[in-house]
């Protein structure tokens, strides 16, 4: 994933003045099971001063793609991703095929309850988190303890949006305080597992829409 964090920082890829997304950082997070093996890696692009949309990289074996999601428009645009080699250097190219609406009003009729413990004072930090169903729920439908790493800015929408969509869209939660959560042990049911951030770059990448989107 290195060569591709490479691109970010020279990559500018625009269709025509349309709408423009700007993103200052990348992250990738790796979900492993209770024997540590890898089942699921996540790797998005955030803004880090607007959280209201990221870019999720997807990659399957014969190719490459991605989904730009923006909780504002209540839109999603997927885009191909394609690869070119030069010097040794990887480069990608975002080639914009179709939007689709998020629906997110549906989903915020949904919302989960979330709370989080004190932080604690040791090092590393680390601070418990529960998510219940509904704020009226009395049993959690999974316990987590986050380790975090102090940041200049609050950095807790990478980790959520990393998780899931659904996360940040179903639930008013905050961590309060700037940190990025470098480690999430899960307690779900009777399965264990660990969510863990295994790289994070600052990038300079600007995606533009095109005038005219497809549907």
């Amino acid at each position: 994933m290195r060569n591709f964090y490479f691109l970010a920082f020279i990559f500018a890829f625009v269709l025509s003045s349309a709408q423009t997304y700007s993103f200052d950082t990348v992250t990738k997070y790796v979900l492993n099971n209770a024997k540590k093996k890898g089942i699921k890696e996540s790797v998005n692009y955030f803004n880090s001063d607007d959280f209201n949309y990221f870019l999720k990289v997807t990659r399957v074996p014969d190719y490459l793609s991605a989904t730009l999601f923006d909780s504002k428009t209540d839109l999603a645009h997927h885009f191909t991703v394609k690869e070119s080699k030069s010097n040794g250097n990887i480069f990608f190219a975002f080639e914009y095929d179709y939007s689709y609406k998020l629906n997110t009003k549906h989903l915020i009729n949904q919302k989960q309850y979330i709370t989080f413990g004190e932080i604690s004072e040791s090092y590393p930090k680390q601070v418990s988190m529960q998510i219940f169903s509904s704020k009226k729920a009395n049993k959690p439908i999974a316990k987590h303890i986050l380790t975090l790493q102090p940041a200049s800015k609050n950095m807790f929408p990478m980790f959520a949006l990393s998780r899931s969509l659904n996360f940040m869209l179903t639930s008013d939660a905050d961590l309060p305080g700037n940190y990025m959560v470098v480690r999430d042990d899960i307690t779900e049911k009777k399965v264990s597992c660990e969510f863990v951030l295994e790289d994070h770059n600052d990038v300079k990448l600007k995606i533009t829409l095109p005038k005219t989107l497809n549907y």
